[in-house]
């Protein structure tokens, strides 16, 4: 009876730790379509929706979606407009324009809800669709990050590449946290461009894997597909840390202070 009641309780936890676990896409696996939601391996947009005679779209990243053409105005004041197709893969603001295609709010997506399954401090169903009143309430994308007294010290070459300072402050903070977002070189105008994946990594929902603290491939806890350590716990100040690799004014360097993260 005890062995009985030992394998039922094992087999139990085991299904427990089964379902307990997700696939890293998290809701981006979009209920059980997973990748060609939003790429299509032949064809592009055509590939995926017969209406769609937009196939040349799948040329920059085999994306295979639609975009949502419309111009869009962001907090601060500035604007873009997002093109029927993108098909130039340098072009900085496809990084913006593909999570619109999905995140716009004027388009259907079949499995997508609009709402997140991730909570935060217990409420659930927070809205996705970001676009869906245009972009002025959201961080301001599409526009160039530069050095001034309030972000930290860069250099950004011809081609827009970024590179962080060395100085004092810069050096605390990449010790102590490391440098996760990634900006976007438009050669065009020699801009270091923010975009919508330079904060979030659609690939990779509750989890980040890169250099931390100076030691390549960790893997830290994060959240709502955050690229950087971003753990939403008690006593951890990681969420505030991401949010200063840009920020500098608002750094604990910035005061004259070094405090690690945990």
């Amino acid at each position: 009876m005890k062995k009985a009641m030992f394998i039922l309780l094992a087999v139990m936890f085991a299904i427990g730790m089964a379902a307990a676990q997700n696939d890293v896409l998290g809701p981006h696996n979009v209920n059980g379509h997973g990748c060609v939601s939003c790429h299509a391996p032949h064809s592009g947009p055509a590939g995926l929706n017969p209406a769609s005679t937009n196939a040349a779209q799948g040329d920059v990243y085999l994306w295979g979606r639609d975009l949502v053409a419309k111009g869009y105005t962001v907090f601060g004041g500035t604007t873009f407009t997002v093109p029927a197709a993108i098909t130039d893969e340098t072009d900085t603001l496809f990084h913006t324009a593909a999570c619109l295609s999905c995140h716009d709010g004027s388009v259907t997506v079949a499995g997508m809800t609009g709402k997140s399954q991730e909570d935060f401090d217990g409420n659930a169903g927070i809205n996705t669709y970001i676009g869906k009143d245009d972009l002025t309430n959201d961080h301001p994308v599409h526009v160039a990050y530069t050095a001034s007294t309030y972000n930290w010290p860069v250099t950004i070459d011809a081609n827009g590449t970024l590179t962080w300072g060395t100085d004092t402050n810069s050096t605390n903070f990449k010790n102590s946290y490391g440098r996760t977002v990634r900006f976007y070189g438009n050669a065009a105008t020699h801009a270091a461009m923010v975009e919508c994946t330079t904060c979030h990594n659609p690939h990779l929902e509750a989890a980040y894997k890169g250099t931390i603290k100076g030691v390549a491939s960790t893997v830290v806890p994060s959240k709502w597909f955050i690229r950087g350590w971003y753990n939403e716990a008690p006593g951890s100040n990681s969420t505030t840390q991401f949010c200063r690799q840009c920020h500098f004014s608002k750094s604990n360097e910035y005061v004259g202070q070094t405090v690690p993260t945990t």
